[in-house]
């Protein structure tokens, strides 16, 4: 291990950073996913600047690099769609210091719900992310009932809806391993920190392998909150 002035733990075993944790577990809920917004038009700037200097045109322009998960959020309450939210911020809410630019939950798929969300989303002129500009696709409820997991661009982000969760089961069974949380004066179902883990340990991907690693460090945080370091000895309200 690497040893650091003051002589407290910067990485786990694991090498996850253990410092940004414990900074991230301090902020609030709404500090973490500002950071995250920051951190994302940083990224979008950074490869725009790339493509220029190899002659090709930008990616992004301001409309298209528009990430407004909390609007999206706030669109789905106001239509009672039923749904937890999954996937990077939820991590972000948990305190991970993973950067997300896509907005990922998981829906019921009851008949009354699948029309809810599709009056929801109406407004925001989905289409499928990455197929062919100009393909035909309408996102209302007769497609939503042919489909299940949809990844979408609309005018506020990306966003991934998921009508089940490897690792966790359907949307009922998502819904029992979530806990509501306070996020930007609204209320919103978040997938639980132990739900989290079992979906990435279902998905298997190298990316997901690396959340997993932060995830598991979180727990041990959550469990342990005593941890050794600056600041740490005095943790933050569980519900943070």
């Amino acid at each position: 291990m690497i040893e650091f002035y003051g002589g407290y733990q910067v990485y786990s075993e694991s090498g996850v950073d253990l410092t940004l944790l414990r900074q991230n577990l301090r902020r609030s809920v709404e500090e973490r996913w500002e950071y995250n917004r920051r951190a994302v038009a940083l990224v979008h700037a950074l490869e725009d600047s790339g493509r220029v200097c190899r002659g090709l045109p930008p990616r992004y322009t301001q409309e298209s690099s528009m990430f407004d998960p909390t609007a999206v959020l706030r669109q789905m309450l106001d239509h009672k769609v039923e749904f937890v939210l999954i996937g990077g911020l939820a991590m972000r809410t948990h305190g991970s210091a993973h950067t997300t630019d896509d907005l990922a939950v998981c829906y019921r798929r009851t008949p009354g719900n699948i029309a809810a969300v599709a009056a929801a989303f109406a407004p925001l002129h989905p289409y499928l992310r990455g197929v062919p500009p100009g393909l035909p696709f309408r996102f209302d409820a007769e497609t939503i009932k042919a489909g299940l997991n949809f990844t979408l661009t609309t005018d506020l982000g990306d966003v991934d809806l998921l009508g089940e969760v490897a690792g966790v089961g359907t949307a009922d069974e998502v819904l029992a391993r979530s806990e509501e949380r306070p996020l930007f004066g609204m209320t919103v179902r978040v997938l639980t920190l132990d739900g989290l883990i079992s979906s990435k340990k279902a998905a298997g991907r190298v990316k997901d392998r690396l959340h997993l690693l932060e995830l598991e460090e979180l727990k041990k945080l959550r469990d342990a909150p005593a941890a050794e370091g600056p600041g740490a000895s005095s943790p933050p309200p569980a519900e943070n």
